[in-house]
């Protein structure tokens, strides 16, 4: 007998999450760029060893503009009792006996923005701990698709771009 098919749910980056990420991605590459500028008066005044100094930290910046987009959520998978989470630098597997879903209401998902944001950037994956939802693990792109997971020994926040048709083939 073979397996059921995986089951595939887009994540796309929107709202709070992709204005945090172009804010934090704009900043990061003026830093680089800002980092290269220091490094070629290092270098036209002579100054070699800061001037490289100074390269190397204008790669700092870029590094991270990387990491972040390396941990957003792409893809969603539903498998035989198990769930997928597909990053451009990780997968994620989520057993899911027993678990419950649900939408988040919009009080919720507002609360979860505010809890997410920092400094005008909104987390998109981390875990947190809230008075409303409690304790749970966010992988998200856009909180206007919001589903809560609840698991036995954990609650999982993700959006799929289509939260009715995931609900649905959560059964």
């Amino acid at each position: 007998m073979t397996a059921p098919p995986l089951r595939r749910f887009a994540c796309t980056p929107g709202g709070a999450i992709a204005r945090g990420h172009r804010r934090l991605a704009r900043f990061l590459g003026a830093l680089a760029l800002l980092m290269a500028a220091v490094a070629v008066a290092a270098f036209a005044a002579g100054r070699i060893g800061a001037g490289l100094i100074a390269l190397l930290v204008a790669v700092g910046p870029l590094l991270a503009r990387g990491l972040l987009r390396g941990a957003e959520p792409s893809v969603l998978a539903l498998g035989e009792g198990a769930l997928t989470i597909v990053m451009a630098a990780d997968r994620v597997e989520i057993p899911l006996a027993g678990a419950r879903a649900r939408r988040l209401t919009a009080a919720e998902t507002a609360h979860l923005e505010r809890l997410a944001t920092l400094g005008g950037v909104t987390a998109g994956t981390g875990s947190f701990d809230s008075h409303l939802l409690g304790e749970l693990d966010l992988y998200a792109t856009d909180f206007a698709n919001a589903v809560l997971l609840d698991l036995a020994e954990r609650s999982l926040i993700v959006t799929p771009d289509d939260p009715e048709r995931f609900l649905a083939a959560l059964g």
